[in-house]
């Protein structure tokens, strides 16, 4: 393991230059924010076709993460899940063993809330510090820079620290509480918008059953309480057009809601409905086609029901 070198200045130089691990269809677009607004980044993926388009725009493309953490001081993972989070942080010339002293992981991806402060602990003992800051707002709130990022770090001034380089990738920035909460609070939001999307796909599935026009209806709901990011969003954009690219995974959303229930368990809090939604979530996965937009929920019902909520000429 590559020994961890001295401590750096922390002046306002060195916070311009970032390094940037996970640059898939989410984080290409955030680093792309950061290179636009004048930081200097250094990028790896696991998967090298991934950096060629940052690369082009002018970001240097590390070999490994290794050599990516011996460059900074502030480095960013955006990757899926825990495990790999893990993985890049306490693997074999991980950040943890080849950052500065000093120096601080801001670590945007959708992980696991218990992970993340044993995460945070081991990086204090090391002298690193790590903040979480998930985000919402999928790849059109990466492309435009107007996510939401949640924040969890144990001290304020690590918060204003990084909130220079979250205003680049994100429209509302907020400390919601102590290192992990930021974890939490995305997979419970999360969950939320599983559940929602579900309901509105067995009300529209309905709606069509009853030869009530769809279009009209969500204009109705639209402007009634039954409304949603799901029904002001969702459908119109991806559903009713059979689109299906919203670029979020159902899989992804399945992790979340998982999530939510294993939170639950571990805080001994009934999740009755969360419980409902996880299974219904996972059969879609189990019997859907590899790689499917969360948005394709509704081919689930579909295929339960032996039935077509709309095809794509009909929207069109």
């Amino acid at each position: 393991m590559m020994m961890r070198k001295g401590s750096s200045d922390k002046g306002a130089e060195s916070m311009k230059k970032v390094g940037f691990i996970g640059v898939g269809k989410m984080g290409r677009y955030m680093a792309e924010n950061l290179l636009d607004s004048g930081y200097e980044l250094t990028v790896y993926d696991s998967n090298s076709e991934a950096a060629k388009p940052l690369s082009e725009r002018g970001a240097v493309v590390a070999a490994s993460i290794q050599e990516l953490g011996m460059q900074h001081e502030v480095v960013i993972t955006m990757v899926p899940n825990s495990s790999i989070v893990e993985s890049v942080v306490l693997g074999d010339g991980g950040l943890l063993h080849s950052m500065k002293t000093g120096g601080t992981i801001i670590d945007m991806s959708s992980a696991y809330v218990l992970s993340t402060k044993e995460l945070a602990q081991k990086g204090r003992a090391s002298g690193i510090t790590l903040i979480d800051a998930p985000v919402s707002g999928g790849v059109k709130g990466a492309k435009e820079g107007s996510l939401t990022i949640m924040v969890g770090a144990d001290k304020e001034e690590d918060f204003l620290k990084a909130i220079p380089i979250l205003r680049v990738m994100g429209k509302k920035v907020n400390h919601v509480g102590s290192t992990g909460s930021g974890h939490a609070l995305k997979a419970i939001n999360n969950y939320l918008s599983a559940t929602s999307l579900y309901a509105t796909t067995e009300a529209m599935m309905l709606i069509k059953k009853l030869g009530i026009d769809q279009k009209v209806a969500l204009e109705i709901i639209n402007s009634s309480s039954g409304q949603s990011f799901s029904t002001h969003y969702k459908f119109p954009s991806f559903i009713l057009p059979r689109s299906f690219n919203s670029g979020f995974s159902l899989d992804l959303l399945l992790k979340d809601v998982g999530m939510v229930t294993n939170i639950a368990k571990d805080m001994k809090v009934p999740v009755l409905l969360a419980s409902l939604v996880e299974q219904i979530y996972e059969g879609a996965s189990i019997s859907g086609n590899l790689e499917q937009d969360h948005t394709e929920i509704i081919k689930f019902l579909e295929r339960i029901s032996n039935d077509r909520l709309q095809s794509k000429e009909a929207f069109t």
